[in-house]
C-alpha cells in the first residue's frame, strides 16, 4: 500500500485528493510527523496540478492539507485548522472528538453554533451556510493555545 507521501507526489489526482483528505482528517501525529520533513516537495509536487472539482477547486483541499501540516510543525492545536476550510461540520466535528458543541440555534439550513476545542478549549462562533453546498465559518472567539505534546 502506498504511503501518503506517495501519494502526494504521485500526481495522480484521485490519489493526491486521498492523501488530502486523511491529512484534513487526521490528528495521528505519526501520520503527520512522517510529512513534515516533505512539505516543501509535497508543495511543489501538488502546485499546478490541475485538481478538478465541480463548485469549488479541490486544489483548496490540497492547499488547506499543507497549510494544516504547517500549523502541526508550529505546534498550534488542530483546532487552528477550523478557520482555514469551511467543510468541517460541527456536528461531525463532534463526534469524532474533536469538540464540544456548547449551544447551537433552532434547527435549519442556516443555523450558529458555539463550539469548544476538546484539546485547549479554545472556542469558536460558527455560521452555518447553504449555497449549493453546505458550508461553515469557524471564527475563534479569543486567543489561540499551543497544544501540549
Amino acid at each position: 500500500m502506498p504511503t501518503l507521501l506517495e501519494d502526494f507526489l504521485s500526481r495522480d489526482t484521485s490519489r493526491v485528493l486521498h492523501a488530502t483528505w486523511e491529512i484534513i482528517r487526521s490528528r495521528d501525529e505519526a501520520q503527520l510527523d512522517a510529512l513534515l520533513p516533505h512539505i516543501a516537495q509535497i508543495r511543489t509536487a501538488t502546485e499546478g496540478l490541475d485538481m478538478g472539482g465541480m463548485l469549488r477547486s479541490n486544489a483548496g483541499n490540497v492547499d488547506h492539507a499543507i497549510a494544516k501540516l504547517e500549523s502541526y510543525r508550529g505546534r498550534e492545536c488542530w483546532c487552528a485548522s477550523y478557520p482555514g476550510m469551511d467543510q468541517y461540520e460541527p456536528a461531525k466535528e463532534q463526534d469524532r472528538g474533536h469538540i464540544r458543541i456548547i449551544s447551537a440555534s433552532e434547527p435549519g439550513w442556516s443555523m450558529s453554533y458555539v463550539c469548544e476545542c476538546t484539546v485547549c478549549g479554545g472556542v469558536f462562533n460558527v455560521e452555518q451556510g447553504d449555497h449549493h453546498v453546505m458550508w461553515w465559518k469557524w471564527v475563534p472567539r479569543g486567543e489561540k493555545r499551543r497544544r501540549a505534546h
